[in-house]
């Protein structure tokens, strides 16, 4: 296969790739899953041509990444935010997780075992956008569940009370919300893998000083294992979808280089300090992500 340049975000991958048809069973849904919270990165347990192993459920891939090295090591390259990297594409005879199965997807396998240093456990790759698209995703960070409801099927949230419903927009795959810090208006997208929020540098510039407290430097590990130093804020107040979140720590980072952000007019990303609020559902056919307690 001919070279091919992606760009990747930190722990969630921005990438172009082909198309392909995909066989789905999903006729045990809804299916409610338990996941693990481990260093903010939700791991779950799912079935790789009859193999059980730890997946990171990642809404800023978007696609099946398997980890690995392979000896084609140019089939594939990629920048991230921390350097380079390259792999190869896959193919995945069947794939099941969380009441879905899925067969003859294509991956991308690629040496993603600095997330393994991380969370000190095998991970042998990340579930993307392509496998999440048809369904409703149901996210409980309190009692770490996961559903996946069909299309035309309406999740049953016992106990649950709708805190704030608003609307997203892809940039590539990545869903993208509206965000206020102060007087500034972002648009950040919603990254699952992500174990941090992230602004880009020149954004950060913008806001207003009484709105950020910094915390300190710090070093951040990427997909690649390398290490930079960074700033890392807590912002006092930053409102979504008419609610406020206090205090959400954020890095500051530069993502200049990363296109499909920038082209997208993408300021940043919103990980785990986000998430861990409580309750949240991704509807990706009506492209509305709601919160709930």
């Amino acid at each position: 296969m001919s070279k091919r340049a992606f760009k990747l975000a930190l722990f969630g991958t921005l990438l172009i790739y082909c198309n392909q048809t995909i066989a789905a069973d999903a006729s045990n849904l809804p299916n409610i899953t338990n996941f693990e919270l481990v260093k903010g990165m939700v791991i779950v347990q799912a079935e790789l041509d009859g193999k059980m192993a730890n997946f990171i459920l990642d809404t800023g891939a978007p696609m099946m990444i398997l980890n690995g090295k392979e000896s084609d090591s140019h089939a594939f390259q990629a920048n991230t935010l921390q350097g380079g990297m390259a792999g190869a594409w896959k193919n995945i005879g069947m794939f099941a997780w969380a009441g879905v199965r899925k067969f003859d997807l294509k991956a991308l396998k690629t040496d993603i075992s600095a997330l393994e240093m991380v969370t000190n456990r095998p991970i042998a790759g990340l579930i993307g956008y392509e496998f999440l698209e048809d369904f409703e995703l149901v996210i409980d960070f309190e009692h770490l569940l996961i559903t996946l409801v069909p299309p035309g099927e309406i999740a049953q949230l016992e106990g649950w009370a709708l805190k704030a419903e608003l609307p997203f927009t892809f940039a590539g795959h990545l869903p993208v919300i509206e965000a206020k810090i102060g007087d500034s208006l972002l648009r950040l997208g919603l990254d699952t893998g992500a174990n941090t929020n992230m602004l880009d540098f020149n954004k950060a510039k913008g806001l207003d000083r009484e709105m950020v407290l910094p915390v300190s430097s710090a070093g951040i590990v990427g997909l690649t294992g390398d290490n930079y130093r960074t700033t890392v804020v807590d912002v006092v107040e930053t409102s979504i979808g008419g609610l406020d979140f206090q205090n959400m720590r954020f890095v500051f980072s530069d993502i200049s280089h990363l296109q499909n952000l920038m082209d997208n007019k993408v300021d940043g990303l919103l990980g785990f300090p986000f998430f861990k609020a409580g309750k949240f559902s991704f509807n990706y056919s009506r492209n509305t992500i709601s919160i709930w307690e």
